[in-house]
């Protein structure tokens, strides 16, 4: 059976990264446009009615102008003749122009052009009077020029006048309109922001949500390898030392046995060729060759398996391994032991075992030591295994580091075990390892990992 692709959250990831972009945008352009509509609103319509009634204003002040010259004309209070105020009627009649004209320019585009239309000839109309009054005056009949003041010219600048309000509270209620547009397109802007926040919120608790569940399956799906890989090594180990134990035995029983049974029978013909020194020479050199053949088998095996393992447990075994230490390599070792260790069950002990001699390799390969000391204690089920020495520590690069072989077997032994394992500087200058191994008296070895 085909096995399945492995799962990858990259797609699911790239996808919801790529919505948030698309959501990010989208409210960018948005709230842009919007504001560009707020700019323009304020521009073509807010400022236009603004400056439009700024000349209204002046109109009025013109308007009013004229409204006191007329009064002061009609009731004599200056000692001119008619003709005398021609100066003063030309200079506002120039103003009231150009501000009718400027204010043309400047009318909101909602005003009626009949209102603009209806100003400018009731404008002309007032001044066609002015002119005629002025014309009246200077032929000498001042009369009927301030009688024409009275009669007409008051009413049109009063025309005027009323006008100009009308024009003033139309731009009036265009700017209320135009600031109840803008506030409703602020409402409008804010709630849409508030709305495309809340769906980016959603995206973004979606691509949060998504992403926690593809770590997890990823470190699910990890966790369920890493089972299956300590499985595997556990049976391996197990198979390992379960070979060796089988070669170790065959080599010390079998084997063994015939050589002892060669040297025997070496040893009898010895004597029964005794009175031949040149056969006797030769008998003994095949008999030094078998016994040098047996202690080398003998070595082998407890390479393979150490059999004091089986028959006289850890303790003896630890013992024996610090003295062959020593008389091998010339560091003095010591031990030192605390607790039940003997309790510590057979697939265990065969760990332990074999992290010692490693630590005792790297010592002895690596430190330039002159001393090393072992401690084990069994306590409450736990085993503490710890090894130091004197020697160089990490000045020289020769040193035992994280990266070694040995280190990594001793610390995959540990964690196959459920213990922790750590090397640190000891206080002699050297290093220190130490192993851990929580339950390791009694313990029930670690089930197989079921793989379908």
């Amino acid at each position: 059976m085909q096995a399945r692709e492995a799962w990858s959250p990259t797609k699911g990831l790239l996808a919801g990264m790529v919505i948030t972009l698309v959501a990010v945008s989208a409210n960018s352009y948005y709230v842009t446009r919007q504001i560009g509509r707020l700019r323009e609103l304020q521009t073509s319509l807010t400022d236009r009615n603004r400056k439009d009634s700024l000349q209204l204003l002046r109109i009025q002040n013109d308007l009013s102008s004229l409204a006191v010259a007329m009064r002061d004309l009609a009731d004599g209070v200056e000692p001119y003749p008619v003709a005398g105020w021609r100066p003063a009627f030309d200079r506002l009649r120039n103003d009231l122009t150009a501000a009718i004209a400027l204010e043309r320019t400047m009318a909101p585009p909602g005003r009626e052009p009949a209102q603009q239309a209806r100003l400018e000839r009731t404008a002309q109309e007032y001044w066609d009077g002015v002119d005629r009054m002025f014309t009246l005056a200077e032929s000498g009949d001042e009369k009927t020029a301030l009688s024409l003041v009275r009669s007409t010219l008051i009413g049109r600048q009063r025309s005027l006048e009323e006008l100009v309000s009308q024009l003033l509270i139309a731009n009036t209620r265009v700017q209320d309109e135009a600031a109840a547009a803008n506030r409703a397109v602020y409402d409008t802007v804010g709630r849409e922001i508030l709305v495309l926040v809340a769906v980016l919120l959603l995206v973004i608790v979606a691509a949060g949500a998504w992403i926690v569940i593809a770590n997890r399956r990823a470190f699910d799906a990890i966790r369920d390898r890493t089972a299956q890989l300590r499985t595997l090594s556990w049976h391996t180990l197990r198979l390992q030392e379960d070979l060796q134990r089988s070669v170790s035995r065959e080599l010390h029983d079998d084997f063994g046995q015939i050589l002892t049974a060669v040297g025997t029978l070496l040893g009898r013909v010895q004597r029964d060729v005794a009175a031949s020194p040149a056969a006797l020479e030769k008998l003994q050199e095949v008999r030094g060759i078998a016994q040098d053949t047996l202690e080398r088998l003998r070595a082998q095996s407890q390479w393979l398996h150490p059999g004091m393992l089986d028959d006289f447990g850890l303790e003896k075994v630890i013992a024996r391994s610090a003295e062959q230490f020593e008389r091998q390599s010339g560091i003095r070792t010591t031990v030192s032991t605390m607790g039940p260790i003997d309790s510590v069950r057979p697939e265990f002990a065969i760990h332990v075992y074999r992290i010692l001699q490693e630590a005792l390799n790297n010592v002895g390969r690596h430190s330039g030591a002159a001393n090393a000391r072992i401690e084990v204690t069994c306590d409450r089920h736990a085993l503490t295994l710890r090894v130091e020495d004197d020697g160089r520590g990490a000045r020289d690069p020769g040193t035992p580091s994280s990266g070694g072989i040995g280190l990594v077997s001793m610390r995959e032994r540990t964690e196959l075990m459920g213990g922790r394992f750590q090397v640190r500087p000891a206080a002699g200058g050297g290093f220190a390892i130490e192993v851990d191994v929580p339950n390791a008296a009694g313990a029930i070895a670690p089930a197989p990992f079921a793989v379908t």
